[in-house]
């Protein structure tokens, strides 16, 4: 028996990018992810208390006022899975902008990019594996968000939502 080849750059599919609605879509397979044993979750989101952050982002979505709220659904969202799985123990809140969003899960990943201007539009997301260079890229740029991140217990979030009420 052979093994399979490595797709190309390690891109398994590409396909649109549901946004910020993609952890309720996916919710399900989320908690059986992490009701799996051996598993971990991380969570990279804007951080509230960097007004400049919520403000530029704010600006560049079409649905820009929402963005604080949105944010701190996220925040509430994953305090909620932390509560119920022990996972995650806390998220790293960054404040530089972000060009991409990404989903990591054991060997495999959703990269989706964000375009350069406010319209709408259908934005691509690659799936792509580990080790490929796209899950290569990936897996340097979360060491170095690690490195740049504050990181903040879950049960936190909640007083990083209230400061960051103007």
């Amino acid at each position: 028996m052979t093994a399979s080849p490595e797709p190309p750059f390690g891109i398994v599919q590409l396909g649109p990018f549901a946004g910020f609605v993609h952890r309720f879509n996916h919710d399900a397979a989320i908690k059986a992810f992490l009701g799996r044993p051996g598993t971990t979750l991380e969570a990279f989101l804007p951080d509230l208390e960097s007004h400049e952050l919520i403000f530029s982002l704010g600006k560049h979505f079409e649905d820009g006022p929402l963005i604080p709220a949105l944010v701190a659904d996220a925040y509430r969202y994953f305090a909620r899975l932390a509560r119920d799985f022990g996972k995650p123990a806390h998220v790293w809140l960054f404040d530089r902008y972000p060009t991409y969003s990404f989903y990591r899960f054991d060997e495999r990943a959703v990269i989706a990019l964000y375009s350069n201007t406010t319209a709408k539009k259908e934005l691509p997301a690659f799936e792509v594996t580990a080790h490929g260079i796209l899950g290569k890229f990936l897996a340097a740029d979360m060491d170095d968000l690690r490195k740049e991140c504050r990181k903040r217990a879950t049960q936190d979030l909640e007083v990083v939502i209230a400061n960051a009420v103007p």
